[in-house]
């Protein structure tokens, strides 16, 4: 170990009366710790001695801990305190073996070496010299205060996940205080295009790029892009893109369920129905055949109630007390195992009693001896001739799909979940199938989302998405009269962490749980997908990115599209061409050698093919010869876009910021 001092004032060093009783080999710091003298020794190259002045201070030690350039930089450091504070200075890297810094040499070494410095004046400045480097690095920085030194009263600072933010931190309750820088390799900031609702399919892009290093900025640099469309396709400018045109995006994972709302309808509205096929009334497999294919109509959660008007019978037989009953008909054909029982006959006490009571079909042909007999759940006494109304089971509980063809051989074939087990239901009655909804669903990283940002996936509602919005049911009170009002009667935040803490790596949050609102409340085919998350403009740019960017002088042009005539056309509005791609109907503008001055704007109005030879109708008579070329403004296949672009903070990784070609291009 080795450790060089360009002080010229003595070392200090403790005097008998300051020292305290300690074990033999042992002394007491001025902070009160226990320190072999051997260890003393080798910290700061002095045995323990006497004549000690009074306990000297370092107030505070100034080194910016921002990020390192990969190309490497010289940073200045300062150490404030008392004249005669001693400390020692010790700087590491993470290789393998771990490497010193060498404060004569300006260089890292295998060899232990540090700066040992006494404070001659209030303010000891150097500097350190970071190298380039080809892969990441991390320096642990060691500032140990010497025999008779202490640092500042230690007050601490935590990071958002509870751990300990040193650089933040200052001072030390021990002899160190310790900091960390972290070296990055340069990020690669890209500007591109991209199509969001798929208006216009991009054939081939030219992107362009911009190397930097990360927390830094970007002076205003040009940039130029270009998209291009397929030969058959063609696009036209509606107006010059804006700021708010250009996005970023994050993809994410969504849970495998989603999160009930207080007050949220899950099944809003019928998605389709099917037909029974098969006798299950019985009520014992919570298994249901169907005339179709399932999988066409049903999907898993899909609640299930009975469509058909409720079936009637009549009594054959009074009961006086018991739960035994004979019907006219058939019970296979008038109910079903769960069924609710309601009465309406001349007593009207009776009626009142099954109102009251749950009463519900238990077994049917119970004693195997009587298809027209059933029993109740409760015993009740009904008169002969009673009409008995029997309400299906699934439309006053809730039961729904839990998977389709549960056995794999019947495709037919699906079965229920309910908050009870049996439901029964009778051949050849209409099943409606509802889809569960739901507008909350967690995140696997709700870090940087914002409300209002757009979120793309196949199977998100409607279309190709909805933004991320917050949750709101209203209700009024005294609607029409004085003093009506209006008040929220339930609520979802757009964005929700739930209070957890988020996951930090080197000081940076990387994740956060939680869960978003959609606009739209999505089914449940959309659990464990992964979505995009779309941020347009400068602010949701930089909460998705961390980039503060401005950009400047935007500008879209498209190519010219010429083409040369196949024959000579005499006073025709007909025109024969070698190539009609990236024409536009109504649209494309044509000129050349020959097209009639007096005539404005000659617009072509129809074209015969998307590509190839053909005939184009103009808006105007021509006379031209045959191989005269013709140029169209207007429309085109090419698409540049142009602009300066000012990044005012880099971020913590690479990113691409798109233009949106939906929002100021169309494509025909």
């Amino acid at each position: 170990m080795s450790y060089h001092n360009t002080s010229s004032g003595a070392k200090q060093s403790t005097t008998n009366a300051q020292r305290q009783v300690a074990p033999d080999g042992y002394h007491y710091m001025p902070d009160g710790t226990l320190m072999s003298d051997a260890e003393h020794e080798r910290l700061f190259n002095q045995p323990p001695g006497v004549g000690v002045s009074k306990e000297k201070t370092i107030r505070s030690f100034d080194l910016s801990t921002d990020d390192v350039a990969a190309s490497g930089e010289s940073r200045g450091f300062s150490v404030i305190g008392d004249v005669g504070a001693g400390f020692i200075l010790e700087i590491t890297n993470e290789d393998t073996p771990k490497k010193y810094y060498n404060f004569q040499t300006q260089a890292f070494q295998t060899t232990k070496t540090g700066l040992d410095e006494t404070l001659t004046k209030t303010n000891y400045s150097g500097r350190i010299v970071f190298p380039k480097v080809s892969d990441d690095d991390q320096y642990d920085i060691y500032l140990f205060a010497k025999a008779d030194t202490k640092h500042s009263d230690y007050k601490e600072v935590r990071f958002a996940d509870g751990s300990l933010d040193i650089n933040s931190s200052t001072g030390s309750n021990s002899l160190l205080l310790q900091k960390v820088i972290y070296q990055y390799l340069d990020v690669t900031v890209t500007i591109s295009t991209r199509s969001i609702t798929s208006g216009i399919t991009i054939s081939s892009q030219v992107n362009d790029t911009i190397t930097t290093s990360r927390g830094r900025s970007v002076g205003k640099t040009p940039f130029t892009i270009t998209a291009s469309v397929a030969a058959d396709k063609e696009i036209k400018i509606d107006r010059t893109p804006i700021e708010n045109d250009i996005l970023t995006f994050v993809e994410r994972t969504i849970g495998s369920a989603p999160v009930n709302i207080d007050g949220e309808d899950l099944y809003p509205s019928v998605s389709d129905t099917d037909t029974v096929d098969g006798d299950f009334s019985a009520g014992t497999l919570n298994k249901i055949v169907m005339d179709n294919n399932v999988a066409s109509n049903i999907v898993v959660g899909d609640k299930v109630t009975v469509a058909t008007t409720l079936l009637t019978d009549t009594v054959d037989g009074t009961v006086s007390s018991g739960v035994k009953v004979v019907m006219d008909n058939n019970v296979v054909t008038k109910m079903a195992v769960g069924d609710r029982i309601t009465s309406s006959s001349s007593s009207a006490t009776q009626d009142a009693l099954f109102d009251k009571s749950v009463v519900t079909v238990a077994v049917l042909n119970p004693d195997g001896d009587n298809v027209k007999e059933f029993s109740m759940s409760t015993a009740m006494a009904i008169a002969d001739g009673a009409t008995l109304t029997f309400a299906p089971k699934c439309n006053r509980e809730l039961f729904t799909v839990a998977a389709l063809n549960p056995d794999g051989d019947n495709v037919k074939e699906f079965s229920v979940t309910g908050e009870s087990d049996g439901l029964g239901i009778l051949d050849g009655t209409t099943l409606s199938f509802s889809n569960r909804v739901n507008y909350n669903w967690p995140l696997d990283n709700v870090y940087g989302l914002r409300e209002g940002m757009k979120a793309i996936a196949t199977n998100l509602l409607p279309g190709r998405g909805t933004n991320i919005t917050r949750y709101e049911e209203t209700a009024t009170v005294l609607a029409g009269e004085v003093g009506e009002y209006t008040y929220v009667k339930n609520f979802a935040k757009a964005i929700d962490t739930l209070g957890a803490k988020p996951t930090m790596s080197k000081g940076i949050v990387t994740a956060q749980t939680g869960n978003i609102t959609f606009g739209v409340a999505q089914k449940l085919v959309l659990a464990s997908d992964a979505i995009n998350v779309y941020g347009y403009g400068y602010s949701m740019i930089e909460s998705l990115s961390g980039y503060d960017i401005t950009l400047s002088d935007l500008e879209v042009t498209l190519d010219t599209i010429t083409t040369t005539t196949t024959a000579a056309v005499n006073n025709s509005t007909t025109i024969p061409v070698a190539e009609q791609g990236s024409i536009m109907d109504d649209i494309s503008i044509m000129s050349g050698i020959g097209v009639n001055p007096a005539v404005v704007n000659p617009i072509v109005t129809n074209k015969a093919a998307a590509t190839g030879a053909g005939n184009l109708t103009v808006s105007a008579a021509q006379t031209l010869e045959s191989g005269a070329t013709l140029t169209f403004s207007g429309a085109g296949r090419v698409a540049t876009i142009t602009g300066d672009i000012e990044i005012h903070k880099i971020g913590n990784s690479s990113a691409t910021f798109h233009f949106d070609l939906d929002k100021f291009l169309t494509s025909s």
